[in-house]
């Protein structure tokens, strides 16, 4: 799913005269408002007990509607945190509630919410709550290869994300999407085999999902390899690339991009102006300013973001050795 943006408003503050049994009978009669819920952030455990026991009782319409107000509500105003009751809606009949549930979590970093979500991802009957617990555990991943989470842990999520990944029965989202999350770890062994059989296969799709992944490894092994596909004829594949190369943080890659940033497709226009401000140093800043002369208001935009950080970009490589 990826970062939400920083609340801009706050929700009016909870209400001290609702509580949680508020919330519920709002819910039960079916028609009820945003601020209705707020007492069902931060539950305790008793009231997560009593959450829980009532949670199916709720039509699915209902049910569905809650899990999309508490993202709302968490999204707008870092006061709310619905975990506990978001973690009732994981186990829910309804895979479209399940996925919500999973996304409104973005911001849980519960050790805990591993193991759920390892389960969800190797083992629900939808396609679509595999693909996006996996993509929720690339959080984690960085967590893992930075040192963050339990040894035990961190090696149980590389394990379960490289068998996906490399798993032909697989759904096709669900290898992408474990490939991009567990690029993360760096180059061992494991996961250069990984991209780079994804790289060699017949789907486009997978094979620009490996260009992304190689990016995100941070092995600059894999530089050739992504400044050749800027030259690819697809649009995905020159977009994947040029994300890759801001990831590896390379500045020979800044002269291919400044090409890019032009490029007829405005996804691959924008994704290199991007890498182009992660890459940072005088070559990029320069280009930038030269973009910023003619650019649509969307790219102009993107290239003033691009400005902004290319000035905080340091000279220091990011490229694992």
């Amino acid at each position: 799913m990826g970062l939400m943006p920083t609340p801009t408003s706050l929700e009016p503050p909870p209400n001290p005269e609702l509580t949680p049994a508020d919330a519920l009978a709002a819910i039960g009669r079916g028609d009820f408002t945003s601020h209705e819920l707020t007492p069902l952030s931060d539950l305790g455990r008793e009231d997560e007990g009593v959450f829980r026991r009532v949670w199916l009782s709720f039509p699915v319409e209902s049910r569905e509607r809650v899990v999309r107000t508490f993202a709302e509500l968490a999204e707008n105003d870092v006061r709310y945190q619905f975990g506990r009751a978001l973690r009732v809606a994981l186990d829910d009949p309804s895979a479209v509630i399940r996925q919500l549930a999973i996304a409104a979590l973005w911001e849980d970093e519960g050790s805990d919410l591993v193991e759920t979500l390892l389960e969800l991802a190797e083992s629900d009957s939808s396609q679509d709550v595999r693909a996006e617990a996996v993509e929720s555990l690339g959080r984690f991943s960085e967590r893992a290869a930075a040192g963050d989470l339990d040894d035990d842990i961190g090696e149980r999520l590389r394990q379960v994300l490289i068998t996906l990944a490399d798993d032909p029965e697989s759904p096709y989202i669900v290898r992408r999407r474990a490939l991009e999350s567990v690029a993360v770890f760096g180059p061992d062994a494991g996961i250069v085999d990984v991209i780079r059989v994804a790289y060699d296969s017949d789907d486009e799709g997978l094979k620009a999902a490996a260009v992304y992944a190689m990016g995100r490894s941070l092995d600059p092994g894999w530089f050739q390899t992504i400044v050749y596909e800027f030259d690819s004829p697809d649009a995905e594949m020159r977009y994947e690339a040029a994300r890759a190369s801001g990831e590896l943080g390379d500045q020979r890659a800044v002269i291919g991009l400044i090409d890019l940033a032009s490029d007829i497709d405005a996804e691959v226009r924008q994704a290199a102006i991007g890498s182009l401000g992660k890459i940072g140093g005088t070559a990029s800043v320069q280009a930038l300013r030269r973009l910023a002369k003619v650019a649509s208001p969307v790219d102009a935009e993107a290239i003033e973001e691009a400005l902004d950080e290319a000035s905080l970009a340091g000279d220091a490589p990011r490229l694992r050795s």
